[in-house]
């Protein structure tokens, strides 16, 4: 029987990993600015200097990741259904009593983490990931301790 805050730790666990990430990158880059001959073969630096702007995205997505897992395996312990991801949020959000405004915090990442997947047009705001962390934890408090 899973704990809810076995999904809290693992939340928690991809923020870690996104900044140790971004240490290394802000590291790489100033490496490189310095000593130009660490890039090799096809790498540029402006390929890490891209890849470094693009961090964040990656891992609100890597966390909305394992929030949906979390999410979906809790549903199936009370029902056999596959819902799109702002049904079962919302489902969830009522059947656990997941306030409005925590519930919609939750639904800010979920846009912004389609916008990213999904290379939408529409105008979404950034949820920095620390922002998002805390939104995905919160909700996730509201669940039973163990289902």
């Amino acid at each position: 029987m899973p704990h809810n805050h076995e999904w809290l730790a693992r939340i928690k666990a991809v923020e870690r990993e996104h900044s140790a990430m971004r240490l290394a990158a802000d590291h790489l880059l100033e490496a490189a600015q310095a000593d130009p001959s660490l890039i090799r073969g096809d790498l540029r630096r402006r390929d890490i200097v891209h890849a470094a702007a693009g961090l964040d995205g990656t891992y609100v997505i890597r966390l909305f990741a394992e929030f949906e897992t979390g999410l979906r395996q809790y549903c199936e312990t009370t029902r056999a259904s596959h819902p799109p991801m702002r049904d079962l949020v919302n489902g969830v959000a009522a059947m656990c009593g997941v306030p409005d405004d925590r519930r919609d915090n939750v639904h800010l990442v979920r846009a912004y983490r389609n916008s990213l997947v999904h290379e939408r047009e529409e105008e979404v705001e950034v949820v920095p990931i620390n922002v998002a962390r805390g939104y995905l934890c919160t909700f996730f408090s509201f669940l039973p301790p163990r289902w």
